[in-house]
């Protein structure tokens, strides 16, 4: 076996050799789709890495933490800490806020978020990480790391502070200087005494540390501290005293370590989990389109060596061996492009990571990692795909007779069997069956369809809609040219009939080409179809639903459904609504807050608090009783909640704090049913029902927007003043017109659509490349026919414009295709994701025109090396040829 091998692996690499010019982009295809995989892969990781270097130095020195439970919600009291300290094999125990790398306890992780404000009265500009307090216990009670002072001293007075040494550098601060902290529950002016370094701090983080006393008294709620870390004796098992804090304080929750970072890591890592998985399937597209170009390219190859493999056959070669030397050949293209394109990941990784270290960003720290997978898959996938892209070239070389006439051109047959065309038509009525089956259907026999099984039936009618155009896509490209191409070439006379004549030529080798480009420029045009829908439901949703003129805001704010508005985890201040109420020419105000607490059993991280009938500062389209004004317990629901359990008004519902238990539970009436979910959510309870269950509750709601309305003694204008002039001591609070509040959740929408656009161009690159490939190998066949043109009497710039139009023919007729498809497939994932929120349609009209104005350029751009190589050729050398 190996000794028939060896001839084989001889003539695939030596044939490589001869036509390396013509597999040039081919290889650049595979390049570009394994290096974004590749890349993908290894930033992912870096990632992942710089987290768990973060989780480790968090629990570096812990030996056990202690947090609350279901029936300790509000913490730890003080009252425990004090008898744990006094244990004879417990060392140290530090009372601790969140933060980077500290462990999380009852409270969402970032609630106990400040804002550091500078000298200046500019707040410091934090990380994602944000700003966060912590207590300077003294050096020999410290558990964990002992943060290194770089300058200055430990804070002595309840009102001096030290802050960590990135957060001063970026600053510009120095020792000395006032600073203001403001937290959600009060201001504090403090003067900075000393800057430490800490193994526990991330890039773009802010550490303030106070005295003990100091931090207890303003960062804990009342007499519980929300989380405690111990550090035990030295040869003390922490599991026993693990166990012993268990069996002794029975409300709350002790944890070793591994606990902690595992309490830590879940939303994290199934957060880098999703954002790794997205990029592979961007990186597996491209290279998918890119198969499609190794197809074209191997079949225009084997076409151009007919005499080589007739040869070949001649002289003793079995159809199996020559069939094998061609997929030995995509291969080796494959292993080549593969490698370069994880070496090219890996530069460009090296240099992205340099450049984050130089510029000192938020991810200036971040660690280069080598994991094996981002090595093997980008390989496999690499190899895996371009040979068998090459499976239907190396058949038909196999079946080449030896006495097959050495004819140059590639002569696969344009004709497509009358069979083949009633299959394509049956499997694209069947596709288009299941997309407006699946777009318009949403119950059968009384039974409602789900939306993920719409949504697979949607993918499924684009695999067999793309299915059907490899199919007849041969006879459409041809119709295309026929109508199309006679449009566009109709002012060029006889230069732009023999392009649409060669454009149609061989339309095989035309609709794979423009298959590539069909299939990125679909992509682009659904995804922008339901992220316009998106943008337009969200934004016109709560623009119309908001009627209070203007909603009070934190900075960066746009909050939806009670979720944080910002990455900081700080909120706006507790006195905003009576600061609010004073205000000259306010009627009525609302706050619109998130809590951790459990509604009806249900499993979710918070619920929406509210403290005043909704219904004056919104068209919530109450359909039944009425929101309460916050002075009594009680809870609102959305119709779709109500109707999926069954739930009307008058019925009562459980509420506990979160994960808490149903024996622990008030029970509150529900009041009124509404119709718009885009702000409040599906369960909405009052202020007085938050009271009932939360010890401290304005200590544990995170207030995201107030809403206010004017009595009319003054102008919008001037009321907006007012508003401004009231809120500028808060800092953190921004005034908004109920428009502006809706653009910037609108915002939010289109800057993550622009991220998916970006990834999907690398799709539409490789089809451009794949557009320039064809052009290049059909200019190598037709030598003689150009120099013979050129011969009786056409010019260089007559045979750029052939192949310039040639290109165009392709490039709209995929771009068409593509803008068809993608559009119908996006508008039908709108219709099945209404029950969703997504209640307004909205293709979007300019970005596509804009599309298929850009496949104009690019056809032109593809065409220009090959048009200058065939303008290029000498007449008499070309026919001699």
């Amino acid at each position: 076996m190996r000794g028939r091998l060896a001839p084989v692996l001889r003539v695939s690499r030596r044939s490589l050799h001869a036509h390396r010019g013509r597999l040039a982009l081919t290889f650049l295809s595979v390049v570009l789709g394994t290096a974004f995989i590749a890349g993908s892969l290894l930033l992912t990781s870096s990632l992942a890495r710089s987290f768990d270097d973060i989780l480790d130095a968090g629990v570096d020195g812990v030996d056990v933490g202690l947090v609350g439970s279901s029936s300790s919600p509000q913490g730890v009291p003080f009252s425990v800490i004090d008898e744990v300290r006094a244990w004879p094999d417990v060392r140290a125990v530090n009372v601790i806020g969140d933060g980077p790398g500290l462990p999380t306890g009852t409270r969402s992780a970032g609630a106990s978020g400040i804002i550091v404000v500078g000298p200046d009265g500019t707040p410091l500009q934090a990380g994602s990480s944000g700003a966060h307090p912590f207590a300077a216990y003294p050096f020999r009670e410290i558990v964990g790391p002992v943060p290194s002072i770089l300058e200055g001293r430990w804070p002595i007075t309840p009102d001096e502070v030290m802050v960590n040494a990135n957060a001063v550098r970026r600053a510009g601060l120095e020792v000395g200087d006032r600073l203001l902290v403001i937290s959600p529950q009060e201001r504090l002016d403090v003067r900075l005494v000393g800057v430490y370094e800490s193994p526990r701090e991330t890039t773009g983080w802010i550490g303030v540390m106070f005295t003990p006393d100091a931090y207890l008294s303003s960062f804990t709620e009342g007499d519980f501290a929300s989380q405690v870390v111990i550090s035990v004796e030295p040869g003390t098992d922490p599991m026993d005293v693990r166990n012993r804090l268990g069996l002794t304080y029975r409300g709350l929750t002790p944890l070793l370590p591994e606990q902690i970072i595992e309490r830590m890591t879940d939303d994290r890592l199934q957060q880098l989990e999703f954002v790794r998985y997205i990029l592979v399937i961007f990186g597996a597209v491209a290279l998918f389109i890119g198969s499609l170009n190794i197809v074209n390219t191997f079949a225009m190859v084997v076409g151009q060596r007919t005499r080589e493999f007739a040869l070949l056959r001649s002289l003793g070669v079995s159809t199996v061996q020559v069939a094998v030397s061609v997929i030995l050949e995509a291969a080796l293209v494959g292993l080549a492009g593969s490698v370069v394109g994880v070496a090219l990941a890996v530069a460009f990784v090296s240099v992205l990571l340099a450049v984050f270290a130089a510029t000192g960003g938020e991810l200036a720290t971040l660690p280069m990692v080598w994991p094996a997978e981002a090595f093997v898959i980008p390989l496999l996938f690499g190899v895996v795909i371009t040979m068998a892209a090459s499976l239907a070239p190396a058949r038909r070389a196999a079946m080449l007779p030896p006495v097959q006439s050495f004819d140059l051109s590639d002569t696969r047959t344009s004709r497509v069997p009358r069979l083949k065309l009633l299959l394509a038509g049956a499997v694209t009525s069947l596709s288009a069956l299941l997309i407006l089956g699946a777009a318009y259907i949403s119950s059968v026999n009384d039974r409602v369809l789900s939306v993920d099984l719409r949504l697979s039936l949607i993918a499924l009618g684009l695999v067999l809609g793309l299915w059907s155009l490899v199919l007849a896509g041969p006879t459409l490209v041809a119709a295309v040219g026929l109508t199309l191409g006679r449009i566009l070439t109709l002012p060029l006379g006889i230069v732009g009939t023999i392009a649409r004549q060669n454009a149609v030529r061989n339309p095989r080798r035309s609709a794979t080409s423009a298959l590539a480009l069909a299939l990125g420029v679909g992509l682009v045009a659904g995804v922008g179809t339901v992220g316009a829908s998106a943008r337009a439901s969200v934004s016109g949703a709560i623009e119309s639903t908001i009627t209070a003129p203007f909603v009070l805001d934190s900075l960066g704010g746009g909050s939806v459904q009670g979720r944080a508005s910002n990455s900081s985890g700080l909120f706006l201040p507790p006195e905003i609504r009576e600061v609010t109420d004073q205000v000259k020419g306010v009627a009525e105000t609302g706050t619109l807050m998130s809590a951790p607490l459990q509604a009806d059993n249900w499993n979710h991280r918070t619920t929406t608090v509210l403290d005043n009938d909704f219904s004056l500062f919104m068209d919530l389209g109450v359909t039944s009783g009425a929101l309460s004004d916050g002075s009594a317990p009680a809870a609102a629901l959305s119709a779709e909640y109500s109707e999926q359990n069954n739930l009307r008004v008058g019925d009562y519902i459980p509420l506990t704090v979160h994960e808490g238990v149903e024996e622990n539970a008030i029970w509150i009436p529900v009041t009124a049913i509404y119709q718009e979910t885009a702000l409040l959510g599906h369960i909405a309870v009052s202020w007085a029902a938050a009271e009932a269950v939360l010890d401290n509750a304005a200590a544990q709601v995170n207030r995201q927007s107030v809403f206010v309305t004017s009595d009319g003694s003054v102008p919008a204008t001037q009321l907006r003043r007012n508003l401004d002039a009231a809120m500028s001591p808060l800092l953190v609070v921004q005034v908004k017109s109920n428009s502006e509040y809706s653009t910037a959740l609108g915002t939010q929408i289109n800057q993550l659509l622009l991220i998916i656009y970006s990834l999907l161009a690398l799709a539409v690159v490789i089809a451009t490349l794949g557009i320039i490939n064809t052009l290049l190998l059909s200019v190598a066949e037709r030598v003689r026919e150009i120099g013979t043109l050129r011969a009786i009497g056409l010019q260089r710039g007559d045979i750029r414009r052939i192949i310039e139009v040639e290109s165009l023919i392709i490039t709209v007729h995929g771009a068409v295709v593509g803008v068809v498809a993608g559009t119908a497939a996006g508008w039908a994932a709108v219709r099945v994701l209404a029950v969703k929120g997504l209640t307004v349609q909205e293709v979007p009209w300019p970005a596509i025109m804009l599309m298929v104005g850009a496949a104009v350029v690019v056809g032109i751009l593809a065409s220009i090396v090959p048009a200058v190589k065939a303008a290029a050729i000498p007449p008499l050398e070309a026919i001699e040829r």
